[in-house]
């Protein structure tokens, strides 16, 4: 069933086991990935758990956590917590960068996962800014541009997939998009000299996956969100940017997108613009919603999502080129557990 409606989301769920509901759906409609969030992962345990649970509903299916350092940290004890980006981007070496995305990479694919949906590579560029605030490597284009390339190169050597994120770049915005819809006003000689720098030089190193941002540039598209439009990811991402690889939205449920589209009406919406992963990261009724609506496209011959399909796959395929996962113990070893604090050390000189 390569053109299953369901293979087109990724998901996320209540409490610390897969619901019946879901099982129920991957096999009806197929899947694309899980997301597992603080709320899913009260132990190690828990986590392994869920992990080889999600594996079996599909061999393809991703497995998927933010897991940036800092604030945005979603696992237990033992997993190490690094530092925000920010203190990685303060500390000046990119060698540190490197070391830092190993160590995530290792202890995530211990675990089971495929993606720690991470590199941040948005340029914190409005002091108001408090949604991204420390989640940015920096302020500097070439600073994020040379950290996010180091997470991306070490992150591939260790078989986790990056993904660059909030494309075409969440630095500029003061509505947190968890909330509202941010609407962005600059110039294309501003994003091409600022926020796309960091873009361009990670696929050129190689990333294989994107997120895209609920936020409005009106330069690029005066109506719609990046993350429903054409326009950025058809036409900028896609064509201009040359990228062929794995599109991933924001959550469909922020309201910057279900308040106005809907959950259902934003998943088609980012689908019909050549995206390829819609997260829908919380509600039931909300994912179902959006399998249905994406059947319906499907049936009338306005989408098919063979091509989002297959990226997806080449990404899978990424990570199982990368060999078997490193074994559990490095979670939360002492060598990373040094380097979290050498980060913080380095982060203030």
């Amino acid at each position: 069933m390569t053109t299953g409606p369901g293979r087109a989301l990724a998901v996320g769920f209540e409490g610390t086991r897969i619901p019946d509901d879901l099982v129920a759906l991957a096999e009806q409609a197929g899947l694309g990935g899980v997301v597992l969030f603080a709320r899913n992962c009260p132990s190690l345990e828990a986590v392994l758990a869920l992990t080889a649970a999600a594996r079996k509903l599909g061999p393809d299916v991703l497995i998927l956590v933010d897991h940036e350092g800092g604030q945005v940290h979603r696992l237990p004890s033992p997993f190490t917590r690094f530092p925000p980006p920010a203190a990685v981007g303060r500390s000046g070496d990119p060698h540190l960068a490197v070391a830092v995305a190993r160590a995530m990479a290792r202890e995530l694919r211990a675990a089971g996962f495929d993606s720690g949906l991470a590199p941040v590579l948005d340029c914190l560029l409005n002091p108001a800014n408090m949604v991204i605030g420390d989640r940015a490597f920096g302020t500097a284009p070439d600073v994020v541009a040379a950290c996010g390339v180091a997470f991306v190169e070490a992150m591939l050597s260790e078989g986790l997939v990056p993904v660059a994120k909030h494309f075409p770049g969440h630095g500029r915005t003061s509505v947190d998009s968890h909330l509202a819809l941010p609407d962005v006003d600059a110039t294309i000689d501003e994003l091409e000299r600022w926020d796309l720098v960091p873009f361009r030089a990670a696929l050129g190193a190689g990333c294989r996956a994107v997120m895209v941002a609920h936020v409005r540039y009106r330069v690029l598209d005066p109506a719609l969100p990046a993350s429903l439009s054409a326009e950025v990811i058809g036409g900028l991402l896609r064509r201009r940017l040359g990228f062929s690889g794995l599109v991933l939205s924001d959550d469909l449920e922020m309201a910057a997108v279900a308040s106005t589209w809907g959950v259902a009406g934003a998943a088609r919406r980012f689908l019909a613009a050549s995206g390829d992963l819609a997260l829908v990261c919380r509600s039931a009724e909300a994912r179902h919603e959006a399998v249905a609506a994406i059947g319906r496209e499907i049936d009338r011959g306005a989408l098919d999502l063979a091509p989002a399909v297959q990226r997806r796959q080449a990404a899978r395929q990424l990570i199982d080129a990368a060999g078997p996962r490193p074994d559990v113990s490095v979670i939360g070893c002492a060598e990373h557990r040094a380097l979290a604090e050498e980060v913080v050390q380095r982060a203030a000189e």
